[in-house]
């Protein structure tokens, strides 16, 4: 999943929670741009980054299977980074997950170009080709199905992030199972990929940091970006509760 012409040196790093320090926080590796769903170009994202001091950034745009367009957003993203020497720069994508085996809606050659991945769960397969109806689906059912797709996931997926962890449960139905959170924080920790903190779909932020804080898995830190005025959010939130005070 490297990228061939970042301008880092490297690929992000993600630090377990306890190992989190006010520098680590400082970044932002879920936004979205333009080219999909998002409000502003990557040159006004990254100008309104430098004046909010983040060192990191990941431009992490929604792709499909058939995306062919993902080459020319990442040359953007790279020409408007050659300005901002003090801001790391990665380019990935966010991707859903399409069965309870790890099957992700993104292209090999998309994956190849990518600096991080981002694993999410957006919608239910039916496993017909289609999606299920969420307003069909209980609180209980949504999640349990979100889980089952996470798990899958985290277990087989090519991702560095398992991204909104509960998002559907969260947006839905205002909660998620606490034992199913602690699952997938230790799944993921097992495996070694992060668990992104997003501020955009957590509802209770200080629980969840209490079960990072008991099982310390690495974290991946998230506005979700859409918009300029969300950039750094989660950074902010997280000092304002007291993490990264190691």
């Amino acid at each position: 999943m490297n990228g061939q012409e970042s301008i880092c040196t490297s690929r992000p790093v993600f630090h377990r929670y306890k190992d989190l320090s006010r520098a680590r926080l400082n970044v932002e590796l879920q936004v979205h741009t333009s080219w999909t769903d998002g409000q502003a170009t990557a040159l006004e994202i990254l100008q309104t980054a430098k004046e909010r001091g983040l060192a990191a950034l990941a431009f992490t745009e929604h792709v499909r299977e058939d995306t062919t367009w993902f080459p020319r957003f990442r040359e953007e993203v790279l020409s408007a980074a050659r300005g901002f020497d003090d801001i790391s720069v990665y380019v990935g994508c966010e991707t859903k997950a399409m069965d309870e085996d790890g099957r992700l809606d993104v292209s090999q050659d998309v994956l190849d170009r990518c600096d991080i991945v981002l694993g999410v769960v957006h919608r239910f397969p039916d496993g017909r080709g289609g999606y299920l109806d969420f307003k069909q689906l209980s609180y209980e059912e949504t999640a349990d199905l979100e889980f089952r797709l996470s798990m899958g996931m985290v277990k087989n997926a090519p991702i560095d992030v398992l991204a909104h962890p509960g998002g559907m449960s969260l947006r839905r139905h205002g909660r998620f199972p606490e034992a199913r959170f602690r699952d997938m924080m230790t799944a993921t920790l097992e495996r070694q990929i992060a668990i992104e903190i997003n501020s955009s779909y957590l509802v209770d932020m200080p629980a969840f940091l209490a079960l990072c804080e008991e099982v310390n898995p690495f974290v991946s830190i998230g506005s979700d970006a859409h918009r300029l005025s969300e950039l750094g959010h989660c950074r902010d939130q997280l000092l304002e509760l007291g993490a990264g005070q190691s």
